[in-house]
Protein backbone atom coordinates (compact mmCIF):
# COMPACT_ATOMS: atom_id res chain seq x y z
CA UNK A 1 0.00 0.00 0.00
CA UNK A 2 3.10 2.29 0.80
CA UNK A 3 4.39 4.22 -1.65
CA UNK A 4 7.54 6.25 -0.91
CA UNK A 5 8.48 9.07 -3.28
CA UNK A 6 12.18 8.84 -3.76
CA UNK A 7 12.59 12.94 -3.17
CA UNK A 8 10.72 13.05 -0.07
CA UNK A 9 12.76 9.98 0.97
CA UNK A 10 16.28 12.07 0.40
CA UNK A 11 14.69 14.97 2.33
CA UNK A 12 13.99 13.08 5.04
CA UNK A 13 17.07 11.17 5.95
CA UNK A 14 18.35 14.17 5.75
CA UNK A 15 17.01 15.86 8.03
CA UNK A 16 17.18 12.18 9.96
CA UNK A 17 20.89 13.08 10.07
CA UNK A 18 20.71 16.29 10.55
CA UNK A 19 18.14 16.19 13.51
CA UNK A 20 20.31 13.16 15.00
CA UNK A 21 23.59 15.81 14.77
CA UNK A 22 21.93 18.63 16.64
CA UNK A 23 18.82 17.97 18.87
CA UNK A 24 18.34 16.21 21.72
CA UNK A 25 15.53 13.26 21.13
CA UNK A 26 12.04 14.97 21.96
CA UNK A 27 13.11 17.96 19.61
CA UNK A 28 13.63 15.59 16.94
CA UNK A 29 10.73 13.99 17.17
CA UNK A 30 8.99 17.65 17.26
CA UNK A 31 11.03 18.37 13.92
CA UNK A 32 9.98 15.22 11.86
CA UNK A 33 6.30 16.03 12.79
CA UNK A 34 6.48 19.45 11.41
CA UNK A 35 8.66 17.59 8.23
CA UNK A 36 5.44 15.33 7.74
CA UNK A 37 3.26 15.65 5.35
CA UNK A 38 -0.26 14.03 5.83
CA UNK A 39 -1.31 10.65 3.58
CA UNK A 40 -2.52 11.54 0.04
CA UNK A 41 -5.48 8.61 -0.43
CA UNK A 42 -6.46 8.07 -3.90
CA UNK A 43 -9.59 6.04 -4.77
CA UNK A 44 -11.15 4.42 -7.98
CA UNK A 45 -14.60 2.85 -8.65
CA UNK A 46 -14.69 -0.51 -9.67
CA UNK A 47 -11.06 -1.51 -10.61
CA UNK A 48 -7.85 -0.69 -8.99
CA UNK A 49 -6.76 2.34 -11.05
CA UNK A 50 -5.35 5.25 -9.60
CA UNK A 51 -3.69 6.90 -12.77
CA UNK A 52 -6.02 9.66 -12.27
CA UNK A 53 -4.97 10.47 -8.50
CA UNK A 54 -8.60 11.20 -8.26
CA UNK A 55 -9.06 12.19 -4.10
CA UNK A 56 -13.09 12.72 -4.90
CA UNK A 57 -15.71 10.94 -6.78
CA UNK A 58 -19.23 11.10 -7.77
CA UNK A 59 -20.76 7.37 -7.24
CA UNK A 60 -24.34 6.11 -8.52
CA UNK A 61 -25.80 3.38 -6.78
CA UNK A 62 -29.27 1.59 -6.65
CA UNK A 63 -31.50 0.24 -4.32
CA UNK A 64 -30.06 -3.06 -3.71
CA UNK A 65 -27.15 -2.65 -5.57
CA UNK A 66 -23.64 -3.54 -4.13
CA UNK A 67 -20.34 -1.52 -5.57
CA UNK A 68 -16.34 -1.78 -4.84
CA UNK A 69 -14.29 1.45 -3.97
CA UNK A 70 -10.21 0.80 -4.34
CA UNK A 71 -8.39 3.01 -2.65
CA UNK A 72 -4.33 3.41 -1.68
CA UNK A 73 -2.45 6.14 0.12
CA UNK A 74 1.16 7.74 -0.43
CA UNK A 75 2.86 8.74 2.74
CA UNK A 76 6.46 9.72 3.54
CA UNK A 77 6.63 8.37 6.68
CA UNK A 78 9.08 5.87 6.58
CA UNK A 79 7.08 3.41 9.90
CA UNK A 80 5.47 0.69 9.12
CA UNK A 81 1.59 -0.53 7.50
CA UNK A 82 0.35 -0.67 11.23
CA UNK A 83 1.10 2.56 12.40
CA UNK A 84 -1.32 3.91 9.79
CA UNK A 85 -5.28 3.61 10.71
CA UNK A 86 -8.46 3.79 8.63
CA UNK A 87 -11.55 5.07 9.40
CA UNK A 88 -15.04 5.80 7.43
CA UNK A 89 -17.43 8.78 8.03
CA UNK A 90 -20.79 8.79 6.42
CA UNK A 91 -22.88 12.01 6.95
CA UNK A 92 -25.45 13.54 5.31
CA UNK A 93 -27.18 10.34 5.01
CA UNK A 94 -29.05 7.67 6.85
CA UNK A 95 -26.62 4.58 7.87
CA UNK A 96 -29.01 2.30 7.71
CA UNK A 97 -30.17 2.69 3.99
CA UNK A 98 -26.15 2.12 3.29
CA UNK A 99 -24.13 -0.50 4.57
CA UNK A 100 -20.42 -0.20 3.98
CA UNK A 101 -17.37 -2.72 4.69
CA UNK A 102 -13.35 -1.84 4.83
CA UNK A 103 -11.11 -3.87 4.23
CA UNK A 104 -7.54 -1.76 4.93
CA UNK A 105 -5.49 -4.84 3.61
CA UNK A 106 -6.70 -4.65 0.29
CA UNK A 107 -7.90 -1.16 -0.18
CA UNK A 108 -11.49 -1.66 -0.83
CA UNK A 109 -14.84 -0.41 0.88
CA UNK A 110 -17.60 -2.43 -0.44
CA UNK A 111 -20.59 -0.43 0.09
CA UNK A 112 -24.54 -1.99 0.02
CA UNK A 113 -27.95 -0.23 -0.45
CA UNK A 114 -30.11 -1.98 1.85
CA UNK A 115 -33.46 0.00 0.21
CA UNK A 116 -35.26 -2.83 -1.69
CA UNK A 117 -38.05 0.19 -3.12
CA UNK A 118 -38.69 3.91 -2.48
CA UNK A 119 -42.13 3.63 -2.02
CA UNK A 120 -42.11 5.19 1.79
CA UNK A 121 -39.26 7.65 0.76
CA UNK A 122 -37.82 9.83 -1.40
CA UNK A 123 -36.42 7.76 -4.72
CA UNK A 124 -33.18 9.74 -4.19
CA UNK A 125 -30.68 9.66 -1.32
CA UNK A 126 -27.68 11.49 -1.60
CA UNK A 127 -25.00 11.42 1.10
CA UNK A 128 -21.13 11.70 1.66
CA UNK A 129 -19.11 9.22 2.99
CA UNK A 130 -15.39 9.87 3.93
CA UNK A 131 -12.23 7.72 3.68
CA UNK A 132 -9.83 8.43 6.53
CA UNK A 133 -6.16 7.36 6.68
CA UNK A 134 -4.37 8.76 9.92
CA UNK A 135 -0.50 8.36 9.95
CA UNK A 136 2.18 7.57 12.88
CA UNK A 137 1.82 11.33 14.08
CA UNK A 138 -1.74 11.71 13.63
CA UNK A 139 -2.12 13.52 10.62
CA UNK A 140 -4.75 13.06 8.06
CA UNK A 141 -5.64 12.49 4.72
CA UNK A 142 -8.90 11.83 3.34
CA UNK A 143 -10.93 11.07 0.29
CA UNK A 144 -14.87 11.92 -0.28
CA UNK A 145 -17.34 9.70 -2.13
CA UNK A 146 -20.60 11.55 -3.32
CA UNK A 147 -23.01 9.40 -3.06
CA UNK A 148 -26.15 9.19 -4.67
CA UNK A 149 -28.75 6.10 -3.83
CA UNK A 150 -31.77 6.18 -6.24
CA UNK A 151 -34.55 3.45 -7.67
CA UNK A 152 -34.39 0.46 -9.79
CA UNK A 153 -36.70 0.33 -12.64
CA UNK A 154 -38.09 -3.08 -13.43
CA UNK A 155 -37.58 -4.77 -16.48
CA UNK A 156 -40.01 -4.32 -19.60
CA UNK A 157 -41.22 -8.15 -20.98
CA UNK A 158 -41.68 -8.45 -24.88
CA UNK A 159 -44.16 -11.54 -25.83
CA UNK A 160 -43.89 -12.93 -29.57
CA UNK A 161 -45.53 -15.32 -30.90
CA UNK A 162 -44.21 -17.60 -33.67
CA UNK A 163 -45.98 -20.37 -35.29
CA UNK A 164 -44.23 -24.23 -35.16
CA UNK A 165 -46.81 -26.41 -36.62
CA UNK A 166 -50.80 -27.02 -36.00
CA UNK A 167 -51.16 -25.60 -32.94
CA UNK A 168 -47.65 -25.49 -31.51
CA UNK A 169 -45.91 -21.87 -31.07
CA UNK A 170 -42.76 -20.49 -29.94
CA UNK A 171 -43.41 -18.21 -27.23
CA UNK A 172 -40.74 -15.45 -27.22
CA UNK A 173 -39.68 -12.77 -24.26
CA UNK A 174 -35.76 -12.10 -26.22
CA UNK A 175 -36.82 -8.37 -26.88
CA UNK A 176 -37.16 -7.72 -22.96
CA UNK A 177 -34.97 -4.53 -22.07
CA UNK A 178 -34.05 -3.10 -18.83
CA UNK A 179 -34.45 0.97 -18.14
CA UNK A 180 -31.50 0.50 -16.02
CA UNK A 181 -29.48 -1.32 -18.52
CA UNK A 182 -28.97 -4.16 -16.05
CA UNK A 183 -29.08 -7.89 -17.34
CA UNK A 184 -32.00 -9.89 -16.98
CA UNK A 185 -31.86 -13.38 -15.28
CA UNK A 186 -34.87 -15.06 -15.03
CA UNK A 187 -38.31 -15.17 -17.01
CA UNK A 188 -41.69 -16.42 -15.91
CA UNK A 189 -44.55 -17.30 -18.35
CA UNK A 190 -48.14 -18.26 -17.89
CA UNK A 191 -50.36 -19.43 -20.14
CA UNK A 192 -54.16 -19.19 -19.85
CA UNK A 193 -53.47 -18.54 -16.17
CA UNK A 194 -54.78 -16.63 -13.17
CA UNK A 195 -52.22 -13.96 -12.29
CA UNK A 196 -52.28 -13.04 -8.78
CA UNK A 197 -49.57 -10.42 -7.93
CA UNK A 198 -49.30 -8.21 -11.09
CA UNK A 199 -46.76 -5.06 -9.36
CA UNK A 200 -43.12 -5.17 -10.08
CA UNK A 201 -41.45 -6.00 -6.57
CA UNK A 202 -38.28 -7.46 -4.86
CA UNK A 203 -38.78 -11.22 -3.65
CA UNK A 204 -39.22 -11.95 0.11
CA UNK A 205 -37.67 -13.73 2.78
CA UNK A 206 -41.29 -14.95 4.53
CA UNK A 207 -43.50 -14.81 0.93
CA UNK A 208 -47.34 -15.51 2.07
CA UNK A 209 -48.97 -17.72 -0.66
CA UNK A 210 -49.80 -14.50 -3.24
CA UNK A 211 -46.34 -12.98 -3.53
CA UNK A 212 -43.63 -11.35 -6.16
CA UNK A 213 -41.63 -14.66 -5.42
CA UNK A 214 -41.16 -17.33 -8.04
CA UNK A 215 -44.12 -19.63 -8.58
CA UNK A 216 -46.33 -17.51 -6.19
CA UNK A 217 -47.08 -14.65 -8.32
CA UNK A 218 -49.58 -16.64 -10.54
CA UNK A 219 -51.77 -19.87 -10.43
CA UNK A 220 -53.79 -22.41 -12.64
CA UNK A 221 -52.99 -22.43 -16.35
CA UNK A 222 -49.55 -23.70 -17.52
CA UNK A 223 -46.78 -22.06 -15.19
CA UNK A 224 -43.50 -21.86 -16.20
CA UNK A 225 -41.62 -20.42 -13.40
CA UNK A 226 -38.19 -18.86 -13.03
CA UNK A 227 -36.13 -19.47 -16.07
CA UNK A 228 -33.41 -18.22 -17.66
CA UNK A 229 -34.90 -19.15 -21.36
CA UNK A 230 -35.91 -16.31 -23.39
CA UNK A 231 -38.12 -18.51 -25.64
CA UNK A 232 -40.55 -21.74 -24.14
CA UNK A 233 -42.80 -24.05 -26.93
CA UNK A 234 -46.54 -24.61 -25.92
CA UNK A 235 -48.70 -26.56 -27.86
CA UNK A 236 -52.50 -25.41 -27.64
CA UNK A 237 -54.90 -28.21 -27.57
CA UNK A 238 -58.02 -25.75 -28.66
CA UNK A 239 -58.84 -22.91 -30.86
CA UNK A 240 -60.30 -20.13 -29.59
CA UNK A 241 -59.08 -17.00 -27.10
CA UNK A 242 -56.17 -17.66 -25.13
CA UNK A 243 -54.30 -15.32 -22.70
CA UNK A 244 -50.19 -15.56 -22.24
CA UNK A 245 -48.31 -13.24 -19.71
CA UNK A 246 -44.76 -12.66 -19.37
CA UNK A 247 -42.76 -10.95 -16.64
CA UNK A 248 -38.99 -10.77 -15.47
CA UNK A 249 -36.36 -10.64 -13.21
CA UNK A 250 -33.13 -8.15 -13.35
CA UNK A 251 -29.64 -8.57 -11.72
CA UNK A 252 -30.69 -6.62 -8.99
CA UNK A 253 -33.93 -9.58 -8.34
CA UNK A 254 -36.45 -7.20 -8.79
CA UNK A 255 -39.32 -8.15 -10.82
CA UNK A 256 -41.41 -6.56 -13.23
CA UNK A 257 -45.50 -6.23 -13.53
CA UNK A 258 -47.03 -9.16 -15.86
CA UNK A 259 -47.04 -8.31 -19.66
CA UNK A 260 -50.23 -10.00 -21.30
CA UNK A 261 -51.47 -10.52 -24.61
CA UNK A 262 -54.97 -11.83 -26.11
CA UNK A 263 -54.70 -14.18 -29.36
CA UNK A 264 -57.32 -15.95 -30.88
CA UNK A 265 -56.55 -19.18 -32.87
Amino acid sequence: MKKLNIIRFIKLLCAFCFAICITSCESRVDLFHTLNEAPKICISEGIRDFSDSLQSIDLIIRHGEEKIVYFDYEDDFLGSESEVTYSVLNIQGTQDYISYELYPESGRLVLKDNLPTATLLDKIVKMTIIIYVNDYYGDKGEAVINLLSCDNEPPVPSIKLDLIKDMEYMISSDKTTDPDGDTIVAYEYLIDGTIDYDRSSYEVENPNSISPNPGMAASEGTYIISTPLTSVKHAFQTAGTHIIAVRAKDALGLWSKWNTVVVNL
